[in-house]
């Protein structure tokens, strides 16, 4: 069974913004009570769902070097998925992130275009292999 962790005063206002920022332009009031105090170390969570566009994002408070991150991957139905960390002291690093779209010359040639389509689906499938071992994935 995985130890709680508190989640830090830092991390909590990260959170707290990125609720209110998403829920700006609603009638209804954000959800900030709903916001966990403490999470199951290294376990993803659901933290929040519903914003506008279908936003929801889930997350995982983890240890690094005796430091606690909440590792975060957010996703709406209009700009995609987001993925990153955020720190104890509030710092949020990117991390490796779906790509949602490429684009190509108007001149390019088949070849040139598969190898771009390529590259674009090897990098998605990558990401979603490392989201899946940590954790993040169908529900």
């Amino acid at each position: 069974m995985p130890r709680e962790l508190a989640v830090p005063a830092a991390i909590q206002a990260h959170l707290a913004d990125l609720v209110r920022l998403r829920w700006a332009s609603r009638d209804e009031e954000p959800p900030l009570d709903a916001l966990p105090r403490s999470m199951p170390e290294g376990r993803v969570v659901r933290l929040v769902a519903g914003g506008p566009f279908g936003w929801l994002a889930d997350g995982r408070l983890d240890r690094i070097d005796g430091r606690v991150a909440l590792e975060v991957l957010e996703d709406d139905r209009m700009s995609g998925p987001d993925h990153y960390r955020v720190w104890d002291d509030g710092e949020r690093e990117d991390l490796p992130n779906e790509h949602t779209a490429y684009v190509t010359r108007a001149d390019a040639t088949p070849e040139e275009i598969e190898r771009i389509r390529e590259k674009h689906f090897a990098h998605n499938r990558e990401v979603q292999a490392m989201l899946r071992a940590r954790g993040f994935g169908p529900r």
